[in-house]
Order: structure tokens, then sequence, then C-alpha cells
């Protein structure tokens, strides 16, 4: 019953939520304040540990509210793709399923729009309602299109690290180097989103989901897997000639060793996957890319802001 209900809310990407939140607030956002306050001799105004508290919940009521309506969604092809584990229809009810992610996305939307009151940015809790209404449309419609569901996860990825940085306007002029981090998400997200979708052919296919393998074929996912691998790469270079090329105190092609091996030997993963376990292997390999490309906050943090 726990593991089933663990395996709903998809525990283990609500955990990368929380540390890729706590890791942009208390390894980015406020060492860079208290350089600021070093400076100036004042420290910017910021979310209280309450307000970052609730902004977190909100962010995992909505992120809990999209995986339980995905599932809902996905019953039919969750009988070819994850046979027998399935908890929607067998533990709970579709109907309690279904509102209880409505319920989930009021609730996140609400503390979202409490909270950018309280910072005197209303128009901010905009954010949490596009991510809620966002992973619905995902959900009932663009999960079943080429590549428009894979874009808008990848963007709701990067949003997971961004909103703590919307909520901090005083952070507003160092808000590159967060977009380092989101656009890396985003790009890593994009390509695992993929790999998901050829793991998942059969399935979808018996659906009739429109997704790109089955539309263009694997052997063409395959080829675009690749393609983004390579763009992964330049994002990544891009990154680090802008920020560490000329820098002393980190070497750039120390740094894009470490980071783009792992990108290299993802793309041998995907060019010579031929069986389902196969892209199962790659996906889940991106997304340690990904989780180890978020927890480099914590050496940025060392290198730079400590």
């Amino acid at each position: 019953m726990i593991r089933s209900v663990l395996r709903l809310i998809r525990l283990p990407n609500l955990l990368i939520i929380i540390a890729a939140q706590f890791l942009v607030r208390y390894c980015l956002i406020l060492p860079a304040y208290k350089i600021s306050f070093n400076y100036t001799g004042v420290f910017p105004d910021h979310l209280s540990r309450v307000q970052f508290s609730l902004l977190l919940f909100s962010t995992l009521c909505i992120a809990i509210g999209g995986y339980i309506m995905n599932d809902y969604y996905d019953i039919r092809t969750d009988h070819y793709n994850k046979p027998g584990k399935n908890v929607i229809g067998n533990l709970i009810s579709e109907k309690t399923a279904y509102f209880l992610s409505l319920v989930l996305y009021l609730i996140g939307c609400l503390i979202g729009f409490e909270i950018a009151i309280q910072i005197h940015h209303p128009k901010m809790g905009m954010v949490q309602v596009f991510s809620a209404v966002s992973l619905y449309m995902y959900s009932a419609y663009y999960q079943k299109k080429v590549l428009s569901g894979n874009f808008l996860i990848a963007f709701l990825s990067a949003l997971s690290l961004l909103i703590v940085g919307l909520f901090e306007p005083d952070f507003y002029p160092n808000f590159i180097y967060l977009l380092w981090f989101a656009a890396f998400a985003f790009s890593v997200t994009l390509l695992r989103e993929l790999l998901k979708d050829i793991e998942d052919f059969d399935g979808d296919e018996k659906s009739q989901y429109r997704t790109f393998p089955i539309r263009y074929g694997i052997k063409k996912a395959k080829q675009l897997g690749l393609y983004l691998v390579a763009f992964n790469l330049l994002l990544l270079f891009g990154i680090l000639y802008s920020g560490f090329y000329e820098n002393a105190v980190i070497n750039f092609w120390y740094l894009l060793s470490i980071f783009g091996i792992p990108f290299l030997a993802l793309g041998y993963m995907i060019s010579n996957a031929e069986e389902k376990k196969d892209f199962t292997y790659a996906s889940l390999f991106a997304k340690f890319i990904m989780v180890a490309g978020i927890f480099s906050i914590v050496g940025f943090w060392y290198y730079f802001l400590r």
C-alpha cells in the first residue's frame, strides 16, 4: 500500500525538487545576498524560512497533482507499459484521483498567491497557476503529441529551479547564474523525455498517441536523441566558456571534462540501444546527469560564494 502510494506521487522526483530548491536558496541566493551585505552593509529583502517552506510545499502540491493527473489519463497506456503497477483504478478510484489532483492544484496555487501578495508582487502567483494548468494540459493533451509535451515538461523542470529566484526580486541582477542551471535542467529533461517516449513505444502506440517515436520511428528518434546529446554538449560548452574560460579559480577544460564525459557515455548508450531495457537504462542515466548537474550548485557555492 505505502509503496504504491509512493510510486503514485513519484517520491524520488519530489526529493529532487526539494533538494534543487534548497540548493538554489542556500547555495546561490542567500550566499549572493551575503556578499552584497559585505559590500553595502544592507542584507537584501528575502523570503523568510516560513515563506520559502510554503513556496516549496506549493510546488510539491502542484507536482503531486500533476503526477496523479498523469496517471489518471494514462490508465490505458500504463496497462501496457507498466502492467499491474497502476494505483488508480486499483487502490483508489478514478473519480477520487481526479478530484484529489484538482484539490492539490488549488492548494498549490492559493499558497503561491499568498506568498506573492506577502512580497508585494501579486502577479508572481500566476507562476504556480501556469504550472498547474500546464501539467493538466500535458496529461490531457500534449503528452500525446509530437514533442510538444516533451518541451512543456522540460520547461516546467527548469521552472522548478527558477521559481525560487523569481520570488526573490532582489536576486534579479544575478539571475543569469540561476538561468545557467535552469537551461541545463531543461535540455537534459528534454532528452530524457524523448528516451521515455521510446521506452513506452508499445503502450503509447496501442493508446494511439502521436509521440515522436511513433510518428517517425525509433531509428529517427534515436537520431534525434543523439542530436540532443550534441546540443547538450554545445550548451554545456557555452555555459562553461562564458563563465569559467578566463577564470583562475577552476580550470575550464577540467570542468568541461567532468560534465562532458557523461554526455558522451549517454550518446554511446543511445546509439547502441535496441531493446526497451536499453532505453530504460539510458533514461535513468540521463536523470543521473540532471541530478548531478543540479548538485553542482554546491561546487559553484564552494568556489565562488563561500
